[in-house]
């Protein structure tokens, strides 16, 4: 399923291969859904998610570090 506004999506990682570091620890586990989509830098795209019921993003993440609930 494609990484998309308004997708429910997990947290978590392959943390042997990106191993944690910074606030992440804080966000492993949680759900929340898409809100953003960030494309217009060089690089990995980046998906704005929000924790909360609110419309106003939390924290950004990459595609690796997502993964959608069904």
């Amino acid at each position: 399923m494609a990484l998309t506004v308004n997708t429910k999506v997990r947290i978590q990682r392959d943390e042997t291969r990106h191993p944690s570091r910074g606030t992440w620890p804080r966000f492993r586990g949680k759900a929340g859904t898409i809100i953003e989509v960030n494309r217009a830098r060089k690089g990995a795209t980046e998906y704005g998610v929000s924790f909360t019921k609110a419309r106003r993003t939390d924290a950004w993440f990459k595609s690796y570090e997502l993964a959608v609930i069904r």
